[in-house]
């Protein structure tokens, strides 16, 4: 199995906890039970961001390509004469 990529960890990290934010917001009131419902569904919710960015990702890498190596390309350098300066 691959390791996530910095991007899912990021956009998942953040969907967690502004999704949290968000619920939390909404019903300020809650429960021991309710605290945990809405930590289950901004955790559940983190996971969908990064699993559909990591499968949007995957349909984008191209095929790897063989490098080609340069081929060392003759120098033209002016020759020496003995005797003649410039």
């Amino acid at each position: 199995m691959p390791h996530p990529t910095p991007a899912q960890i990021i956009y998942g990290s953040v969907t967690v906890v502004t999704t949290t934010f968000a619920l939390l917001l909404i019903a300020p009131a809650l429960s021991g039970p309710g605290l945990a419902l809405v930590a289950g569904v901004a955790l559940l919710l983190g996971v969908l961001v990064a699993l559909v960015l990591r499968a949007r990702h995957t349909g984008r890498v191209p095929a790897a390509r063989p490098l080609k190596t340069a081929q060392p390309q003759p120098v033209d350098t002016p020759r020496r004469r003995p005797g003649v300066t410039v």
